[in-house]
């Protein structure tokens, strides 16, 4: 049965976590009075200093004091509630305060007091998070055989999943379990590969085979840059990170498959620009079509744009070949128009068309103008 006069979980938490930031004598006053307010009695066993005399104390020495002092009672008080609570929240943020990351530093700063000795608390913690761990890859596994279906790949879930990751990667690297993180870091990383991987081969199978069912699948993978650029993120991070380990002539598996997912969309690229060419400016062909190829164009330079400067060089020439292709296509549409002027429409001026009743040179002409500001604006940029 709960004390309802007990203080509420969030309240220990929180100077829990000002026990691990103290620093100053304004800190050690500042502790003291919550510890009073809550209330929580120093240790018995200890001799509480003066706050003139802590004035002569480092930083570290000022903490580790405090820690003394109360850290003990905190710990009994709380620590196995803020273990439960910090699976609790990380799996459903909406169970209520202190939050995951509040949550992880109390522990930490409860964990400090005892270095790197074997506590019952340290072995709560790494309970705690071999079921983080457990959950997360129970999770990757599931969506790693998703990716075997027929399918196009669940970018969206796939792109949540890699969130949920790094929130917990937060958490660990909170609390400083290093084995935690190196596991869930190879989760992440795995299930991005595969996904670029697979987006490859959907893509790959348009390139191929270019009809109605591989370009939906196509857009389908294409359409979603959010979601695609998490991923790819993913494995920027962990190449700068230096998580996987390197070797002087071996490519690191995670630059391997972005650089071949850039060269893939390299080639994408190519197809799409030859699509909107040979439509540009023409309205004996399906509309559609051309502002499909335009559309994806404009999506690739927004995702390449938006991958930062430490991309790998496929996408930088990506970027290039984007460039050359929209101005080589408004050249065709301008050159298009210029030898087939549309004629005027009998009778009076039409009414501006509404959105479903636009005339087809002017969508066309409204989304190589995407395409052009697009590349304009990121050309300005470099």
């Amino acid at each position: 049965m709960t004390d309802e006069r007990a203080p509420p979980l969030a309240a220990w938490a929180a100077l829990a976590g000002a026990l691990g930031r103290a620093a100053t004598v304004a800190d050690a006053a500042a502790i003291r009075a919550q510890a009073v307010a809550l209330p929580l009695p120093p240790n018995p066993k200890g001799h509480e200093l003066p706050l003139d005399v802590l004035a002569a104390y480092s930083p570290a020495d000022r903490r580790a004091h405090l820690l003394a002092q109360y850290g003990p009672a905190l710990e009994a008080l709380a620590a196995a509630a803020l273990c439960r609570h910090l699976r609790a929240v990380i799996a459903d943020p909406a169970v209520g305060a202190p939050d995951a990351v509040t949550t992880a530093e109390a522990l930490a700063a409860l964990l400090a007091r005892h270095g790197d000795a074997r506590t019952p608390l340290r072995a709560r913690v790494d309970e705690v998070v071999s079921a983080l761990v457990d959950s997360a890859r129970q999770s990757t596994d599931h969506l790693r055989v998703l990716l075997d279906t027929p399918d196009g790949p669940d970018l969206r879930s796939i792109a949540f999943d890699l969130l949920r990751i790094e929130a917990v990667r937060w958490v660990l690297e909170i609390l400083g379990h290093q084995s935690g993180l190196a596991s869930l870091s190879e989760h992440a990383r795995r299930l991005s590969r595969l996904t670029l991987m697979r987006s490859a081969e959907t893509i790959r199978a348009f390139i191929s085979k270019p009809d109605l069912l591989t370009l939906y699948d196509n857009v389908a993978v294409v359409s979603q840059t959010d979601h695609l650029l998490t991923v790819a993120l993913r494995l920027l991070d962990a190449l700068r990170d230096g998580e996987e380990e390197r070797t002087a002539f071996v490519i690191a598996e995670d630059e391997a498959a972005l650089r071949a997912f850039g060269k893939t969309l390299n080639a994408l690229a190519n197809l799409l620009a030859r699509i909107a060419g040979k439509a540009a400016g023409r309205t004996d062909v399906t509309p559609s079509l051309a502002v499909s190829a335009l559309e994806q164009l404009t999506l690739l330079h927004q995702f390449c744009a938006r991958l930062g400067s430490s991309k790998p060089p496929e996408f930088a020439m990506l970027e290039q070949v984007l460039r050359h292709h929209a101005h080589a296509i408004a050249a065709r549409f301008h050159s298009v128009l210029a030898e087939n002027p549309a004629p005027p429409p009998p009778g009076p001026a039409p009414s501006p068309p509404n959105d479903g009743d636009q005339q087809p040179l002017a969508v066309q002409a409204r989304a190589l103008a995407n395409l052009l500001a697009c590349v304009g604006a990121a050309q300005k940029n470099t």
